[in-house]
């Protein structure tokens, strides 16, 4: 993976954006992948991978992280949400999860500064599973990321 190549200016919260200078080339290969995949349709991977990468708003810092084979998953699950979703009157509910022995990935709709008190609290799910069990021999880190986007 490349590393940041440089980073933008800080925005209003005082944070830099991490800058991926080699985002086009791992979104090509994530584009090449779901073609192959054959599991969204051909005419919607342009627009799904757009999303994903342009209007959900993730920090770079994903991408720099996860290999494109894992990117393509994660789009082609939050497709397989989007078609489900689509079947009810209710609005997109995201609630992806994907665990592997050393690491970890959580997408789902939250509203920003609002606690939920039903349902998975991913936020405790994250603690017992991971870091209440770190020991030195086996520690995991968190990163958190909150989309800018719809």
């Amino acid at each position: 993976m490349t590393a940041v190549e440089s980073s933008a200016p800080a925005n209003h919260s005082g944070y830099s954006d991490n800058v991926y200078s080699g985002k086009q080339e791992h979104r090509d290969q994530v584009y090449a992948i779901l073609e192959q995949n054959d599991l969204i349709p051909k005419h919607r991977i342009e627009s799904e991978v757009g999303w994903f990468y342009d209007v959900l708003g993730l920090d770079d810092m994903y991408f720099m992280l996860e290999k494109p084979e894992t990117v393509a998953g994660h789009i082609t699950a939050l497709y397989g949400a989007e078609l489900s979703s689509s079947n009810k009157s209710n609005p997109l509910n995201v609630a992806f999860e994907s665990a592997y022995e050393n690491s970890a990935m959580f997408i789902h709709n939250s509203v920003p500064g609002v606690s939920k008190t039903d349902g998975i609290s991913y936020e405790k799910k994250i603690d017992s599973e991971f870091l209440d069990v770190s020991v030195p021999e086996r520690a995991f880190r968190v990163e958190s990321y909150r989309s800018r986007g719809k």
